[in-house]
């Protein structure tokens, strides 16, 4: 079988319900992705972006609704994606051609997340999940039940580390109030330094709303800036701190793939009861932790179980949406004109790549310079005016086209040789 047969197979026996899936993540992942554009210190739950009680309320439902949740979206489906991809070459007898083909395609897509990072924006994940999908390489004829071990057990390590910051911080609230009983003349300078940092992490603060210059005044600069961010170059070709939640949501990914979901979700017994279970589970965790998040970031967390219950708490709402929309897409929305979603997951690399161009160009030194010029609550209208642009600008590609461009370029590259 030729190298153009199997890529018009593949092209033709497409998942209607993962590319729907796709087009939610891409058009989802934009409400925070833009927030590194947008302000000095993104992260931060008081400090840029506020002028109004509004933004406070926004940043809240927004972070509630969408942190990290698009991304474990993107992760599940990479997992499906690894199972169907090499399932399909398996199917056509294609033997260790298809582990050649499966790793091609994982060193490209390393390549150019990389090329974006370096090149666009810092926080890029693409090449994480490049080296994210050659460890799941030996998982992939495990069975589900020894899978959910494996889960498991990867599950402990950010458990543990959760256990262990809210430890940490239980000790530092001890020795402060050790420090407070002792005659301020009697003090030692290591219970001096207690008092501060306590008070300094318990001290509710207010927005900063001093003008800041933008990022990256020139796109050299920018490559510049970024080099001192990205370690790739130092041998670092993943997140650490990403590494283990990402591969457990992948092997979930698998699972469900597995027990047939995507393609006809009355495949399980109960899948509503267990849907719903798993997605407002997932809504009370991420309640209580965006509201301290936002509203009480200066009490910090020093109750062992509250940290670990918060530990997945994106991955389980994540979950949750997976399960929702699949199942909400399959039952209702098949007979509706949702077209539109569904080509930006076709075309989902090259949608999350021109985000981030119409971001630096919107918000960087070298193009119109917004940086830290928008509040939270208006920056949701540039987040809709961007979808709509995305979505007329692949309408239109796909009317002349098959696939995105970075979707051609890349199948291009993973068939060659």
């Amino acid at each position: 079988m030729t190298n153009s047969t199997i890529k018009l197979t593949e092209s033709v026996n497409r998942i209607p319900s993962l590319d729907f899936l796709r087009g939610i993540a891409v058009l989802g992942i934009l409400f925070i992705n833009i927030e590194s554009f947008a302000f000095p210190d993104p992260w931060s739950p008081w400090k840029n972006g506020f002028k109004s009680d509004m933004d406070h309320s926004t940043r809240f439902w927004v972070y509630f609704l969408t942190q990290g949740k698009f991304y474990t979206l993107f992760a599940l489906l990479f997992g499906v994606g690894f199972m169907v991809f090499l399932n399909r070459l398996e199917k056509k007898n294609m033997g260790l051609s298809a582990m050649d083909i499966y790793t091609r395609r994982l060193l490209w897509l390393f390549v150019i997340g990389v090329v974006h990072a370096y090149f666009l924006w810092d926080g890029d994940v693409l090449y994480h999940y490049a080296i994210c999908g050659l460890l799941l390489l030996p998982f992939r004829s495990i069975r589900n039940r020894y899978l959910i071990l494996i889960i498991s057990f990867l599950a402990v390590f950010p458990l543990n580390s959760s256990r262990e910051m809210a430890l940490k911080r239980k000790t530092e609230e001890q020795n402060y109030l050790k420090a407070l009983h002792i005659p301020e003349s009697k003090r030692t300078d290591e219970e001096i330094k207690s008092i501060e940092t306590w008070k300094k992490a318990i001290t509710k603060k207010s927005p900063d709303t001093a003008y800041a210059k933008p990022h990256k005044k020139t796109f050299w600069q920018g490559i510049q800036d970024s080099y001192g961010h990205i370690s790739v170059h130092k041998g670092e070709f993943y997140y650490p701190s990403l590494v283990f939640s990402s591969l457990i949501v992948m092997m979930i990914g698998m699972i469900v793939f597995r027990l047939g979901i995507f393609s006809d979700y009355t495949s399980v017994k109960y899948y509503w009861s267990i849907s719903i279970l798993i997605f407002i589970t997932g809504l009370v965790i991420n309640y209580f932790k965006y509201y301290h998040w936002t509203y009480e970031y200066y009490k910090p967390i020093t109750n062992v179980w509250a940290a670990c219950l918060f530990t997945f708490h994106k991955e389980i709402l994540g979950m949750g949406y997976v399960l929702m929309i699949n199942g909400i897409y399959q039952k209702y929305l098949t007979g509706f004109k949702m077209k539109i979603i569904s080509e930006i997951g076709r075309t989902a690399l090259s949608n999350y790549i021109f985000q981030s161009i119409v971001l630096g160009v919107l918000f960087y030194g070298y193009g119109l310079a917004l940086f830290n010029r928008f509040s939270r609550f208006e920056l949701l209208g540039v987040i809709a005016g961007i979808w709509i642009i995305q979505m007329v600008f692949t309408r239109l590609w796909l009317k002349k086209y098959n696939q995105g461009p970075l979707e051609w370029i890349w199948r291009k590259l993973t068939y060659y040789r």
